[in-house]
């Protein structure tokens, strides 16, 4: 009886554990104008590997490119937006990259963008002829009668691999024009 017991038990607690669900509650704004009040949304996540989240700016997690430019020994950790610096027209502000920091465990890329008000971003970023740094970023969300600048910061963990002397450059959505010479 007690044997029979211990497998209901563990029969109980393996099934209690697979059928598990997460719950997301999402609030936000019913109408942006009215800050003040608040809709709720709830969403129910079946099995871990859909916890895929996206909001607000940030990296995508986990792409393909990202494991390319990973075998060249970078991982991009994260990316962080400033918010709308201004009304701009896009030839005033130039998608551009303004610096890089880089120690023996991070590289700090910082740009300039100019993309639509109310956009949010996801960033992403590749190898491109084994030399180039791609810095992928895609505008989503609301759309405004506005460009503003804004700054994307992308922050890359650095492996122990010796390939960082074969990265010479990094540009921005594969645009030429914003190469950037990567100084050792």
């Amino acid at each position: 009886m007690k044997i029979l017991i211990k497998v209901l038990f563990l029969i109980f607690i393996c099934n209690s554990s697979i059928a598990q669900q997460d719950t997301i509650v999402i609030l936000y704004p019913k109408n942006p104008e009215l800050m003040d009040v608040r809709e709720n949304d709830t969403l129910f996540i079946q099995s871990p590997m859909d916890g895929q989240i996206l909001f607000g700016t940030m990296a995508l997690p986990t792409t393909s490119n990202q494991v390319g430019l990973y075998g060249a020994g970078l991982w991009l950790e994260t990316v962080v937006g400033s918010d709308c610096n201004n009304n701009a027209e896009r030839e005033s502000f130039p998608d551009k990259i303004n610096s890089i920091w880089k120690n023996d465990s991070v590289w700090v890329i910082s740009t300039q963008i100019t993309s639509n008000c109310c956009h949010k971003f996801l960033g992403d970023a590749s190898m491109i002829n084994d030399s180039i740094i791609n810095l992928i970023y895609i505008g989503y969300g609301g759309h405004c009668a506005c460009d503003c600048c804004f700054g994307l910061t992308y922050t890359f963990e650095k492996q122990d691999y010796e390939s960082e002397s074969i990265m010479k450059w990094i540009m921005i959505n594969g645009d030429e024009k914003t190469l950037f010479r990567i100084k050792n």
